[in-house]
């Protein structure tokens, strides 16, 4: 068995392929999830926040926040109405449009969202009095914050910006 034969045999263990392949089939165009990504940025923005007020000694509640924000939205960007890359079968302009839209406000909100924290936290440490572990670690909270955002507005966008198509 090769390398990538023993990973895909790894990914089938978790039944997450599986799960995205028996949605898919149900609906044509993936499930239209509106609320759930909500849920994901709260959770991950419950974090980011908690990384940056909470005493030294509970940094890693503000990370296991972040970590379950990011789990939830890599869980529905396989679930969403936006096909995952690598499907091409019964792919239309609609779809391609659709993920076109849906990554450039993802990459724009993510654009947006990594200026601003940049500038906050050092702004942040200057005014209130940081100590330098604080400001270490901010940094990665911030980049799990954005990979979080990468992971979930897409699915966001294309919730709802489409009706859920009834399926004949």
């Amino acid at each position: 068995m090769s390398l990538l034969e023993r990973l895909d045999a790894l990914a089938y263990l978790t039944r997450i392929p599986q799960m995205s392949a028996r949605f898919t089939a149900k609906t044509k165009h993936g499930l239209h999830l509106r609320w759930t990504p909500l849920i994901a940025l709260a959770l991950a923005t419950a974090g980011l926040v908690v990384a940056a007020i909470a005493p030294r000694h509970a940094y890693a509640l503000g990370f296991a926040l972040l970590g379950l924000g990011q789990s939830v939205g890599a869980t529905i960007s396989l679930l969403g109405p936006i096909k995952p890359f690598g499907t091409l079968d019964g792919v239309d302009e609609r779809d391609r449009q659709l993920r076109r839209d849906s990554y450039f406000a993802a990459f724009a909100t993510t654009t947006a969202v990594a200026i601003l924290g940049l500038i906050a936290v050092p702004g942040l440490a200057l005014i209130e009095p940081w100590e330098r572990n604080r400001v270490i670690v901010m940094m990665p909270a911030l980049a799990f914050y954005l990979l979080c955002l990468v992971l979930t507005i897409p699915t966001l966008y294309a919730s709802w910006a489409t009706r859920p198509i009834e399926d004949e």
